[in-house]
């Protein structure tokens, strides 16, 4: 069988939404940074083994991290959605999965947010900072993946809240 001569590209966004809620802390002087390595998610072109697998892994994964820079503990969330409804070519989004590093379950990616990770952080103190790494693969079928070049965007999302 003929390697399949096609790339699938992925971008990113990264989005800060912060939940408010009354607490004698006040939200607001609570100040955590997000920041992620490398946005851009791209796979190799598949080949026959891939195929027989069932799917092909990105080159490399993102890393988050999370950087309490003010403030006493909170709970921060980390999570993960598309914004692309499919990947072009009629290939869905959800052939699109994703992983923490640290876990072995894979999942499809959707257009509503999915939690990767929550941790509890303290300005130097604990978790700060803390960080992980997600990775991609992309679900292939021989029978249904044309070649050509897929895309789609996904958005990184940190939210806290004042225990």
């Amino acid at each position: 069988m003929p390697t399949r001569g096609w790339k699938v590209y992925g971008g990113s966004t990264i989005a800060a939404a912060f939940a408010l809620a009354l607490f004698a802390s006040p939200l607001a002087a609570q100040k955590t940074g997000l920041s992620v390595s490398s946005g851009i998610v791209s796979f190799p072109a598949p080949t026959v083994t891939d195929f027989v697998n069932g799917y092909v892994a990105a080159t490399a994964g993102v890393t988050f991290t999370i950087n309490a820079t003010s403030g006493t503990s909170r709970t921060t969330t980390v999570s993960l959605r598309s914004t692309s409804a499919n990947l072009g070519g009629g290939k869905v989004i959800a052939d699109l999965q994703w992983r923490r590093s640290d876990l072995a379950t894979w999942n499809s990616i959707s257009l509503t947010d999915a939690q990767v990770e929550q941790r509890t952080v303290a300005h130097n103190g604990v978790n700060d900072p803390w960080s992980n790494t997600i990775f991609f693969r992309m679900v292939l079928n021989w029978a249904t993946d044309a070649p050509g070049t897929y895309s789609g965007n996904y958005v990184i999302t940190l939210s806290q809240t004042v225990p």
